[in-house]
């Protein structure tokens, strides 16, 4: 179960999304299209998919074989696929590397900087249809939450209070999101950690077999994006909730977001149960802290 802040996209997935756009050339062997591709955002895609044009091609060129080799060798770190401009050709000495790397080679006639208009493009969260991200996912009081914090913060056994409440569990640590064709997010675990979580002094425990069929669910909508903080001293924290909800973008959809800080002694899975019947109740139209607001401006306006 890897943890990231990130999502990906396989070489295989990229291609079929960028065949058309980039008027991409497969290339002779379809190597290296198991490799993921960084596409957290735009600016992240120029690390893991390198557009190259004249400029590269002259460069290698120029350099002695020992410079041909170093530079290459620094080109191809942490890349997934290259991206060749302009109908060119790649250098002997990049095809060998990439064959040995399992980095897949495309080509295609549009300029490089068209190329990156359109990777731009594809890659944005409005393109994508499909993410991964970190976290955890369960249905509370039918409310789909996406639970998010730094690793250690409480995610996981926070979640498993809340199976032991009678809560549906999803998905721990990875959450894969799709967009359906109405706009709506939904969320499962991939296949290979579904039912499964890790807890510390635990291990790996499957929620299914020691809760029963009803402790988990294979998907559920995406409602609410509950964010846990480590409590700073000293910073002020919004009590009467006149700024809820925050908002949290995903796949270009805007989610309702709290953030919790977390703290000693603080019951994190009770707070996350009320916060989804605020969330509840919001929806219906009801605002307890408007509520509030009314009824002390009633008391000094009456003193």
């Amino acid at each position: 179960m890897s943890k990231g802040s990130g999502y990906s996209l396989s070489v295989r997935n990229f291609y079929k999304k960028a065949k058309i756009p980039l008027e991409l050339m497969l290339p002779s062997s379809r190597t290296g299209f198991t490799k993921e591709i960084n596409v957290s955002t735009a600016e992240q895609n120029s690390s893991s998919v390198k557009v190259w044009g004249k400029n590269e091609i002259n460069t290698h060129r120029r350099n002695s074989p020992k410079q041909r080799r170093e530079f290459v060798r620094k080109k191809i770190q942490g890349t997934a696929c290259f991206i060749l401009t302009e109908g060119l050709c790649y250098p002997d000495e990049v095809k060998r590397r990439a064959k040995t790397k399992r980095i897949a080679l495309f080509r295609t006639p549009l300029s490089k900087k068209k190329v990156r208009a359109r990777l731009k493009v594809i890659f944005s969260s409005h393109g994508l249809k499909q993410m991964t991200l970190s976290g955890g996912l369960l249905r509370v009081f039918g409310v789909g939450v996406l639970i998010i914090g730094d690793s250690g913060i409480g995610k996981s056994e926070s979640i498993l209070e809340l199976i032991t409440r009678g809560h549906a569990f999803v998905s721990d640590d990875v959450v894969q999101i799709k967009k359906t064709p109405a706009g709506h997010l939904t969320g499962n675990a991939v296949s290979l950690s579904r039912n499964f979580m890790e807890i510390r002094g635990l291990g790996i425990i499957n929620i299914k077999k020691i809760f029963g069929a009803k402790s988990a669910c294979r998907k559920t909508s995406i409602d609410l994006v509950i964010s846990l903080k480590k409590w700073e001293k000293g910073k002020e924290y919004d009590r009467l909730g006149l700024k809820f909800p925050e908002t949290h973008e995903i796949l270009g959809k805007k989610i309702p977001r709290i953030s919790i800080p977390v703290a000693p002694g603080r019951n994190i899975s009770t707070l996350i149960e009320v916060a989804c019947k605020v969330f509840l109740l919001k929806e219906k139209g009801y605002h307890a802290a408007e509520e509030i607001s009314e009824k002390l401006d009633r008391v000094l306006a009456a003193g």
